[in-house]
Order: C-alpha cells, then sequence, then structure tokens
C-alpha cells in the first residue's frame, strides 16, 4: 500500500463519511466540504487511468492508478487538469473541486480503491491518509492532456520542495498500474439512472462507476 495523503491542503470537514462498498445502498466514499475550485492533488504518485467529463452521478471526475494495486478517485470538479496516461507526482494538482454530476453543492468526493481495476471494491480512506500532501514548488509541461478541452490550466510533472523531493519527484517505479477489465464480472458495476432522469448536455454513462450517494 503506499502512501496517501489528503488530496488538498488546509482542513476541510467531512459532510458524508464512508459507510461501506454496496454503491447501491451505501457510501462508497467520503465527501469533504471543499468549497468550489479548491485544486485537488494527487493522494499519492501514480498514472492517470480515468479523466471523464461528463457523468451522470461523479460528474467530472478522476482516476488515478497506484502501485500495489491502488486507485484513488477524485469526482464532482469543476474542472480536470490531468488527462489520461499523465503521470502525476504526490501533491500535484489535478483538478479543482466542485459541484457537477449527482450533487446538492460543492464538495470533493473521494475514494481509495484497491483490487485489479479501478472498478475494484471500495476500502475506507479516512485511517489511511497521512495529513497534507508535500507541497509542489515547480511544474513542468503537461503530459497525457490530448482532447482535454475543459483544463486550459493543466499541470504536467512537478518537482517538489525537500526533502520529500527524493520520495517523489520520480514516478517511474510505479508498477502494476494498468486498468484491465475486471474478469470476475459478466458486467461491470455502472451507474443506475433513475427512471425520467436526463444525462447533462454531452453528459457519458461511464462503465464500472458507481453512483455517489
Amino acid at each position: 500500500m503506499p502512501t496517501l495523503y489528503k488530496p488538498f491542503r488546509g482542513s476541510h470537514g467531512i459532510s458524508r463519511g464512508f459507510t461501506g462498498r454496496d454503491y447501491r445502498t451505501q457510501h462508497t466514499g467520503v465527501d469533504y466540504r471543499t468549497p468550489k475550485r479548491t485544486p485537488v492533488l494527487a493522494s499519492a504518485a501514480g498514472v492517470v487511468v480515468r479523466s471523464v467529463d461528463l457523468t451522470v452521478s461523479y460528474g467530472r471526475y478522476i482516476i488515478i492508478a497506484h502501485s500495489g494495486g491502488v486507485f484513488t478517485l477524485y469526482a464532482h470538479l469543476d474542472k480536470r487538469q490531468a488527462g489520461e496516461g499523465a503521470r502525476v507526482a504526490v501533491g500535484q494538482r489535478i483538478g479543482l473541486s466542485g459541484s457537477t454530476g449527482r450533487s446538492t453543492g460543492p464538495h470533493l468526493h473521494f475514494e481509495v480503491r484497491k483490487g485489479r481495476n479501478s472498478s475494484a471494491a471500495t476500502v475506507n480512506p479516512v485511517p489511511l491518509l497521512k495529513g497534507s500532501p508535500p507541497t509542489v514548488t515547480e511544474l513542468t509541461e503537461p503530459t497525457g492532456l490530448t482532447g482535454l478541452t475543459d483544463a486550459p490550466g493543466a499541470v504536467g510533472a512537478a518537482v517538489v520542495s525537500a526533502p520529500e523531493a527524493a520520495e517523489v519527484t520520480d514516478v517511474t517505479d510505479v508498477t502494476d498500474v494498468t486498468d484491465e477489465p475486471d474478469t470476475r464480472e459478466v458486467v461491470e458495476p455502472g451507474e443506475t439512472v433513475e427512471p425520467g432522469e436526463a444525462v447533462e448536455p454531452g453528459g457519458v454513462r461511464e462503465p464500472g462507476v458507481a453512483p455517489d450517494q
């Protein structure tokens, strides 16, 4: 299990906690009371395997694959600022929080998943988080941002300040980050849409993504 940090700096309370793994009846992540456009940061070094705009439930969201079969999800974003395939350092900005998708107000929905792919079962993130992430002090050219029209201020690879720099500037040691189909299920868990509920303009229903309830 990689070291995980909170996906933001400062202190933002929890409006809704983790209640279980069953997305049909339980809340599979943690909702933080982040004001709109709060910088959202990578919880650990990894590779972006999902950067999606828009879905009915999660709105704009990003999933990062980390070492050890761990995935983190960041949902209801106002803007995505890392594209699929981007290699990110811990503490690197990947988006701005918002209230897109099925949401009653600005907040950040954060999940930790562990398993073979990004549709894996969720675990309670709160006991795993070590506090605010290291500070990013320098940004380089963006990577993995092809076709990402909603992120004019996107950021790419990062260099962080000492003493954390030796730990997080090199993400080449992140392995097993491919997002293979989950062969354990005939059909991966997907979004459920209530009868008569409309998809937002330009929205898509993304396979393997459960609703944020």
